[in-house]
């Protein structure tokens, strides 16, 4: 595979969780205020949106390092009016500063509810933006294996499977960690909480709620995506041209594998919780083993993806 890639897959792996997430975390607290009240929603929201800068900020990071110089990182901003690459900085770095501003506003308080949502929906519409211009960047017409549709829906796809996932690791981790350290839970929950005993009753039945959901999103997000990989695989060769990389099929089998395995073991969450409700650091381990799984397994396809590259023309 295409290891030495490892800055530009990081980068489009973290920023498309982050992307994810975020959107996760927006059609939950839409939806979860229907059924609960908004102080619940609010408890296991709030702390899993403070990690999503963490991991977007990480995925920035690693895009510097494919620049061969740091120190020219300011050059990749020239141009955006021509360049895909410069509007995929640019619109990366948007998403972060947006989302960084309105988790700052919602852990102080700031302004009204409305403001801070419409700053919510702004963010969200460029992290939509940012996948589709990081798609673009790859839509060459001199890379037959990448100018497809295929490649948008793979990325996009990536974002809704890890992005939920790793909010479903969030709601179920967390919990258990604001038990050890109530005053963590404290802070982390805004800069006016009060003391509070955590998980509480209705907020733990929120949280189950959430992950029968986000388990139907991810079974039904990596049916589609396994369809996508099986369509791209029936194109067969591209161009005249050998790829960067011949097409390693173990790496590939295991890809599908490891994907098939996360489904299944959400999949199992929901069958078994129509029988007996398991503790949360049960549910913990499920999650985190198949958010795990369903990650390598996305690695991999990356290093794949840029494998294929087959260039013709000049």
């Amino acid at each position: 595979m295409h290891w030495h890639e490892w800055p530009l897959t990081v980068f489009t792996i973290l920023g498309q969780m982050a992307v994810g997430a975020f959107l996760t975390l927006g059609f939950i607290n839409v939806l979860g205020r229907r059924r609960f009240n908004d102080e619940t929603v609010d408890r296991v929201a709030d702390p899993a949106l403070y990690a999503i800068g963490p991991v977007m900020v990480a995925a920035l990071l690693a895009s510097i390092f494919h620049l061969g110089n740091p120190l020219n990182a300011p050059n990749a901003l020239r141009h955006v009016a021509t360049s895909w690459l410069s509007r995929e900085i640019v619109s990366g770095a948007s998403f972060a500063a947006f989302g960084f501003a309105f988790a700052a506003l919602l852990w102080l308080r700031w302004f009204s509810t409305t403001l801070r949502t419409a700053l919510a929906v702004l963010t969200a519409v460029v992290g939509v933006a940012f996948i589709w211009v990081m798609a673009s960047v790859y839509m060459l017409p001199t890379v037959p294996a990448w100018n497809h549709w295929t490649t948008p829906a793979q990325f996009y796809l990536s974002a809704v499977i890890m992005g939920t996932m790793a909010i479903a690791v969030a709601f179920t981790s967390y919990p258990l960690i604001a038990r050890r350290w109530p005053q963590l839970d404290r802070w982390v929950r805004g800069y006016h909480a009060e003391p509070s005993s955590y998980p509480e009753e209705e907020v733990e039945k929120f949280t189950r709620a959430l992950l029968r959901v986000i388990g139907i999103v991810v079974i039904v997000a990596i049916a589609l995506q396994l369809i996508v990989l099986i369509m791209l695989m029936m194109r067969g060769q591209t161009s005249p041209n050998p790829p960067a990389v011949a097409f390693p099929m173990g790496w590939f089998i295991v890809r599908l594998a490891l994907l098939t395995i996360g489904a299944g073991l959400m999949g199992a969450y929901i069958a078994t919780t129509a029988k007996r409700e398991p503790a949360f650091t049960q549910l913990w381990l499920l999650a985190t083993t198949s958010f795990v799984l369903v990650t390598v397994s996305e690695l991999i396809g990356r290093f794949i993806f840029y494998g294929t590259m087959n260039r013709i023309g000049i």
